[in-house]
């Protein structure tokens, strides 16, 4: 992959002035192999999961990389139907200044959709993609909420049973 590709998330966190690390992982791309590779659980992960709606918006759904999306609740959060969410391709990413694989909640689309997952902002220090898919970038989930401009907040993930069961009070 050349230094030419799309690093929009960088670039916008940097302008920014949030604190981040960038870790490499090179062939590293499938998520539990990134995982191993950078030595996290997936559970400390945030996915970034990117669809398109008719009229090109671009909706950015950000979730524990453990944890199912629940398109009908996105689609609810976003003010749209199920139907017309539609993955989103590499040339509507690139726009972005993202590639496939490296997915982040931070695009450089200003008018891009981003929801959070409602236990997203309980993870602390975070990996999630950096828009290219063979590097990560490390940052306080606090901070990575704060650098996107309309975040939205709602429960679009369904999370493991068991992982529910040791997040309950005691």
């Amino acid at each position: 992959m050349s230094d030419s590709a799309p690093t929009g998330p960088l670039k916008v966190l940097t302008a920014l002035g949030v604190p981040f690390a960038l870790h490499e992982h090179p062939g590293a791309v499938v998520p539990v192999e990134v995982c191993a590779a950078l030595g996290v659980p997936l559970e400390r992960t945030v996915k970034t999961l990117a669809f398109v709606t008719p009229d090109d918006r671009l909706v950015l759904a950000a979730l524990p990389g453990h944890a199912r999306l629940r398109y009908g609740a996105l689609a609810r959060a976003v003010g749209i139907r199920r139907t017309d969410l539609a993955p989103a391709g590499a040339d509507r990413l690139a726009r972005a200044g993202m590639l496939p694989g490296g997915v982040c909640p931070v695009s450089a689309d200003p008018a891009a959709a981003v929801v959070f997952d409602e236990t997203v902002g309980g993870l602390g220090r975070v990996h999630c993609g950096s828009g290219r898919p063979d590097r990560s970038i490390e940052i306080d989930v606090a901070e990575l909420i704060g650098a996107v401009q309309q975040a939205a907040t709602a429960q679009i993930a369904d999370i493991p049973a068991a992982d529910v069961a040791t997040a309950a009070p005691a």
